[in-house]
């Protein structure tokens, strides 16, 4: 029946009334039922997933004013610089819902109607400024989108702008823009270009709402991946820290990855030291959340590199490892394993830790199974649309995995070998380490 809540396949596909499909299945029930979407105005009973945070007076989001064609976005596209704010917000929306399907994004990237989008960002309506960040959001999804964004530098300020000065619903979608332009290497490149993002965004992080943070965290680990001492200088190992300790499991696991990417670079290992991060590290390989192990030992990987590690996890060796090499015999995980993995052979460079493997834990790493391609049909890492395992037919959401296709019983399965090959050399290369005897 007609659903207000979602956009269903009737709804959007079927030339009928739905009013006239919810009327037969009434008279078929026998049962009257009260429906009050069936109540004209149908102006009134908009969908809910198109009612949006801010709203514009006079202009009705669900119809468009012009036909679906070439011609017509040729005519929308002009309509983006039009100097009455009716038709140039209604022009607005139907570029919107447009470019939420790739034909007619790409003809409007062709179009050039980025570089007016971007003038709009810092439109004085507030509504065009949030749909034009949503535009920009979908069209820097492909690679020539992003290309002509990132010609527009100018953009990088108006964010700092928005983050500064702008209400919370521009602060969200322009966080989301932004990570989603930080993707590529050399997209961030451009991004660092700009002298204030980083120490904006460290100082702004601090204060918003908790998606918007969590926006702000994963654009923070995207460039610091490229660039750790500007953050560095910018106090930015004591905001991670901090965040580290806070109450939601999504900013623990964002603030872990960008202090993954502050401990790369020798300054962040001995802030590391000097805070005594292995200690608390312990809990985190705890947490009843995946994703809050997974992070924690990708942040051990590089915690464990330096002497004075080593020599503090002498101290509390038998938790420690005892977790890690559970996790790496019993995960099925392929990500969680390979940093246990890899922990522990840092760990074994100490002749101490080494022989307490040896002689109680080697049987265990022994054990470690490693799953062929026919027998693995997960994979591994977190996608914006959640964490998901076992079969997979629509590739279209993973985002940051290495996978091919194999033709393997009845289904097509999502593979991911390289994490299978390293998972068998980094188990190999902690057996080798383990029998391994210091010089005397």
């Amino acid at each position: 029946m007609f659903c207000p809540q979602n956009n269903s396949y009737l709804q959007r596909e079927i030339p009928m009334d739905p009013r006239l499909i919810n009327k037969a299945v009434r008279r078929a029930m026998r049962k009257p039922i009260i429906a009050p979407d069936d109540e004209v105005p149908s102006q009134a009973q908009r969908l809910e997933s198109m009612q949006p945070s801010l709203f514009a007076p006079g202009v009705d989001i669900t119809q468009a004013h012009l036909g679906y064609g070439r011609p017509g976005l040729r005519i929308v596209a002009r309509e983006l610089v039009s100097d009455d704010p009716l038709i140039q917000s209604q022009a607005v929306h139907t570029v919107l819902d447009k470019v939420q399907q790739a034909d007619s994004a790409l003809y409007l990237i062709d179009l050039n109607v980025i570089y007016n989008v971007v003038n709009l960002v810092t439109h004085s309506d507030a509504l065009i400024r949030e749909k034009s960040i949503l535009i920009l959001t979908h069209l820097s999804n492909y690679y020539q989108g992003k290309q002509r964004i990132m010609k527009r530098p100018v953009i990088i300020d108006h964010f700092i702008n928005i983050f500064w000065n702008d209400c919370k619903e521009i602060r969200y979608v322009a966080a989301l823009c932004l990570k989603t332009l930080a993707r590529d290497r050399c997209t961030c490149e451009k991004i660092l270009k700009n002298d204030r993002i980083i120490e904006t965004l460290l100082q702004v992080v601090r204060k918003d709402h908790t998606s918007t943070v969590v926006y702000m965290l994963n654009v923070l680990r995207k460039l610091m991946d490229y660039d750790q001492e500007r953050p560095l200088k910018a106090n930015a190992f004591q905001i991670m820290w901090h965040f580290m300790k806070y109450h939601d499991n999504r900013i623990i696991v964002a603030a872990m990855e960008c202090m993954t990417q502050l401990c790369k670079h020798k300054v962040g290992k001995k802030l590391a030291d000097q805070h005594d991060m292995l200690k608390e590290m312990r809990l985190y390989l705890l947490a009843s959340d995946v994703e809050v192990m997974i992070s924690a030992a990708g942040l051990l990987h590089y915690l464990t590199l330096t002497d004075m590690s080593k020599w503090r996890c002498k101290q509390f060796q038998w938790d420690m490892i005892q977790r890690l090499v559970t996790l790496a015999v019993a995960s099925n995980l392929p990500s969680l394993q390979l940093r246990c993995i890899q922990v522990l052979i840092n760990l074994c460079d100490c002749n101490d830790i080494r022989e307490h493997i040896r002689f109680i834990w080697k049987e265990k790493i022994q054990g470690i199974k490693v799953k062929t391609h026919e027998s693995w049909n997960g994979y591994t890492e977190f996608s914006t649309f959640g964490y998901k395992t076992g079969f997979n037919n629509n590739s279209m959401s993973i985002e940051g995995v290495e996978t091919i296709r194999t033709d393997y019983g009845e289904h097509n399965l999502m593979t991911d070998t390289s994490f299978l090959r390293r998972i068998r050399e980094a188990k190999m290369r902690l057996l080798k380490v383990i029998d391994t005897y210091p010089y005397i």
